[in-house]
């Protein structure tokens, strides 16, 4: 019997078809609109696999198929970001009439949507604590629940939600389930071994890599699969040749630059939860989190975010003075790619409390280890000097 192999091995050889292009490992980039046939039977006939360009090329399914082979799912879907991959994720699942609940601590640009969108639409956002239980959960819901939408851990502050019971709560009451897995990437969150339904990724972080790439995914299995495709169709998603060519070329480094940012981030984040001015630590990887034990359960690794809380009585003007002179900490709101980052937290909460203090998030790229905390430790030094 052939042995599965790891998701560290698909990353590496998914969607190579050298015997198709000549002997080259990586599949060509097809800059193509118009496919030419030759008759007007044979367009009759539309018994082919490439139809149209936004309908797909060679190109496209080798990073597709491959994203699928990751997660284990039946289909993977390429849209132009990472939010399209929530827009498309909800979308195409939901219908007038519908309620969706999603957690207090989601993404900013998805609560967005999920509050302006989603309402024109006919379908009313409600908005559960991440932390809620079963029981609790099951409270917020109706007969029109169709959705319940996981992020886990939540933006921003990092809360582990129980997928387990979420996942078995939705399936008892009738509804799906979506997660966005962009911090766990299918390497250290089995999407599909938890039972989500609908599986939701910002490929511009991880999977993409080098900060040149806006590209999201939507993976899911069986007749959900098939809906999510044909909902990117219908609306007329499609990513440009460059991008799918670039998105699977930093896929094949995808376990090397995920296991470098999961080790700087742990350095650092244990670095700065002893610092005196920290009032909270938001790294579910460290066992002070207080989902951590979900953590282990339900991960084989974390990434290299996180974020960290300083005592509320320091200075703005301290806090500006510790980020806005790193020499290897970016300021930006992404994350993902090759370099480390810094980011003022900014969140939105009606169902939660919203915390107290200064939120920073930290995004450990691929530098050595050694020069970040350097980096970070002068940073603390300046904010004491300017207190």
């Amino acid at each position: 019997m052939k042995k599965t192999p790891s998701k560290h091995t698909i990353a590496v050889h998914a969607g190579m078809k050298p015997d198709e292009n000549h002997g080259i490992p990586n599949p060509p980039v097809y800059h193509v609109s118009t496919i030419l046939r030759g008759s007007f039977a044979e367009e009759r006939k539309k018994q082919f696999q490439y139809d149209y360009g936004r309908m797909g090329t060679p190109t496209t399914v080798a990073l597709e198929s491959s994203v699928a082979a990751l997660y284990g799912a039946d289909d993977a879907v390429a849209v132009p970001s990472g939010l399209a991959s929530v827009t498309t994720g909800v979308m195409a699942v939901v219908r007038s009439g519908d309620n969706v609940l999603f957690p207090d601590s989601l993404y900013g640009s998805a609560r967005r949507f999920a509050e302006v969108v989603l309402p024109a639409a006919g379908v009313t956002p409600l908005f559960y604590d991440p932390l809620a239980t079963a029981d609790e959960l099951e409270a917020q819901m109706d007969d029109n629940t169709s959705l319940i939408y996981i992020e886990t851990p939540g933006s921003q502050t990092f809360e582990v939600q129980d997928t387990r019971a979420i996942v078995d709560l939705a399936r008892r009451k009738g509804c799906l389930t979506a997660c966005d897995n962009t911090w766990g990437t299918p390497l250290y969150f089995d999407a599909v071994g938890h039972g989500i339904d609908v599986i939701i990724e910002a490929g511009t972080k991880y999977i993409s890599g080098h900060s040149d790439v806006s590209i999201g995914f939507v993976a899911a299995v069986g007749e959900t699969a098939k809906k999510v495709r044909a909902y990117a169709i219908n609306m007329g998603l499609c990513v440009a040749p460059d991008d799918h060519y670039l998105a699977l070329r930093g896929m094949r480094t995808l376990p090397l630059r995920l296991r470098q940012s999961e080790q700087n981030g742990l350095a650092l984040a244990r670095w700065i939860e002893q610092q005196p001015e920290i009032i909270g630590m938001r790294h579910p990887g460290l066992p002070s989190h207080p989902q951590h034990a979900l953590w282990q359960r339900d991960f084989t690794g974390s990434c290299g975010l996180f974020s960290f809380m300083l005592d509320p009585a320091i200075p703005v003007a301290a806090v500006d003075a510790m980020a806005d002179h790193m020499e290897f900490f970016g300021i930006g709101a992404s994350w993902g790619g090759h370099e480390s980052l810094i980011h003022e937290g900014h969140y939105k909460r009606t169902v939660t409390p919203e915390p107290e203090g200064h939120l920073v998030r930290i995004y450990a790229g691929l530098e050595d280890q050694a020069d970040l905390l350097r980096d970070i430790e002068a940073g603390f030094e300046r904010m004491r000097n300017h207190r």
